[in-house]
């Protein structure tokens, strides 16, 4: 892959995603989408779009490799050490306390399950492809959980922090992890099943229909939120943008990958692959959707989704050039 091949890469995969923002507040700014289809928009992709998404990527893992556990562990332990860092700097240094939870999934939640998979696969071919997706089997997860857990947490209900119950049944309750929750659980079954499978099936009509609605996530989901997008909200939000793009696209993917070199030498080009496409891409579109429904900032959310989808098609660039420099990819 060629420095020109880098760049053209990078463009075509955010590109896409910044045209339907873009689509979405023309429509908006000559009146064609309405507040209440953004409103019930929002709805229907959180509660049935994204989980069958969501259910699909766990559910079309076809096969583990013992080789991979070590990548998994190391994603895995990476996201932790992450929320606990977004817990302690959004404590210290962000004063709204419905800014808190969204600048806080900054540091550990990126826009995997679109961008990704895509990404890891493209950088280093089926091998990549595999590696992204056991490290999405437990990542995602946590993305989700600890989400609802920082949007949580950080609000005040009556000047009172929201109780333990109280977080753990918007765990439960969330269709994003029910959504997880259930591809885990058809995994978990497909072995006592003889390779019978929902795709393949006499029930194929229903993974048909959960496949429908999960193609229909991403772009709906953009084009909305380029409907609530407001150029005017930069100026007073720049300085919150700023910072959120800078950790999401350069503190977090020079931290990760820094640590994936001294701490497990080992690694290599499948492994970075998908390593890159877990730290180096953009934020969430279904951060974005979670913070507008769990009464967060999701102005400040759609501000920071944006920018960080446009720049990342220059981080990205650099980050693979990198690579391919150093002979990785």
């Amino acid at each position: 892959m060629t420095i020109l091949d880098s760049f053209v890469f990078s463009i075509n995969a955010v590109l896409p995603l910044v045209f339907l923002s873009a689509l979405g507040y023309i429509l908006r700014r000559s009146n064609f989408l309405t507040e209440e289809f953004i409103k019930t928009g929002n709805k229907f992709i959180f509660k049935y779009c994204l989980s069958c998404l969501l259910f699909l990527n766990v559910y079309n893992i076809s096969e583990f490799n013992p080789s991979y556990i070590r990548v998994m562990v190391f994603a895995f332990c990476s996201v932790l050490v992450l929320v606990l860092l977004s817990f302690v700097c959004c404590s210290l240094f962000v004063k709204d306390s419905r800014q808190k939870g969204v600048i806080a999934q900054i540091f550990f939640r990126s826009n995997y399950a679109i961008i990704g998979i895509p990404l890891a696969q493209n950088l280093y071919g089926d091998r990549g492809g595999a590696v992204g997706a056991v490290i999405l089997s437990c990542t995602i997860p946590l993305f989700n959980i600890f989400a609802v857990i920082v949007l949580t947490v950080f609000l005040k209900e009556n000047n009172h922090k929201i109780s333990v119950k109280s977080i753990l049944w918007k765990i439960i309750t969330n269709p994003l992890i029910d959504g997880i929750i259930a591809g885990a659980l058809c995994l978990l079954l497909r072995p006592f099943l003889h390779g019978w499978t929902l795709k393949d099936g006499q029930l194929r009509f229903v993974y048909k229909t959960v496949e429908n609605l999960s193609k229909i996530a991403s772009p709906l989901a953009l084009v909305i939120l380029g409907a609530q997008f407001r150029f005017s909200a930069v100026k007073r939000l720049f300085s919150k943008i700023a910072v959120s793009v800078l950790i999401r696209l350069v503190f977090v993917p020079v931290a990760g990958l820094s640590a994936a070199h001294f701490l497990c030498p080992d690694f290599a080009g499948p492994e970075y692959a998908g390593l890159l496409a877990l730290f180096g891409t953009p934020a969430a579109v279904s951060g974005t959707i979670m913070a507008y429904q769990m009464n967060n900032d999701g102005e400040l959310s759609g501000q920071i989704l944006v920018w960080t989808t446009i720049l990342s098609g220059f981080t990205l660039f650099l980050f693979i050039s990198f690579f391919r420099y150093t002979g990785i990819f």
